[in-house]
């Protein structure tokens, strides 16, 4: 996610990452994945505006989760509440627990189905779906088009490819050196030790 934000930094554009889950039952479930839409910087920075807006105004009326979850990381230092900076044990424990307050895995459920939208490293806003039959797939999507003024045709029934594994590695590869990704590929760190 950093190198990707890097690579589209340097472009002069911002990044969201989305994640959809409809259904966590394994049998439907199919797999996770994340959507990567980079867009240019001044309407990157009006998104989290427009996703507030368009979570506060989906599913029911009436629900029995925040509509809105912020799962921005919190770094607030870890203060002893009587000053004593000798106990170490219990400094210890609430540095710790400082470092657990907000974030994804800590604000977020794996066990119903949700919408996450990350607009930086250090988390975006969540929705908790109650009624998965009417939250509708492409909701994120339809929220970037409504900020980059795309029509529906856009997010509603995406053109879909037909090609094989090396079509698509070969379009990887295209894409790769059209962005200059070596520049910013952490796997290549990996691959040196």
């Amino acid at each position: 996610m950093k190198c990707l934000l890097r690579m589209f930094a340097a472009r002069g554009q911002g990044v969201v990452f989305m994640e959809t889950v409809i259904s966590t039952r394994p049998s439907k479930a199919g797999h996770c994945s994340i959507e990567c839409i980079p867009m240019p910087m001044n309407k990157a920075q009006d998104v989290p505006g427009y996703f507030r807006e368009s979570l506060l105004a989906s599913d029911d009326e009436w629900s029995q989760h925040r509509k809105i979850i912020d799962t921005t990381v919190k770094t607030e230092a870890a203060v002893p509440k009587d000053g004593d900076v000798k106990d170490q044990d219990r400094n210890h424990f609430q540095a710790r627990e400082a470092i657990r307050r907000g974030g994804f895995r800590n604000t977020m459920t794996a066990k119903m189905p949700y919408f996450h939208a990350w607009f930086d490293p250090y988390g975006g806003m969540g929705h908790v779906i109650e009624n998965p039959e009417l939250f509708p797939p492409w909701f994120g999507r339809e929220v970037i088009a409504g900020v980059l003024d795309l029509p529906p045709t856009v997010y509603r029934k995406p053109r879909r490819l037909k090609e094989s594994h090396d079509q698509r590695c070969e379009r990887a590869d295209e894409w790769k050196k059209r962005f200059g990704w070596k520049r910013y590929d952490w796997t290549k760190m990996l691959e040196q030790e």
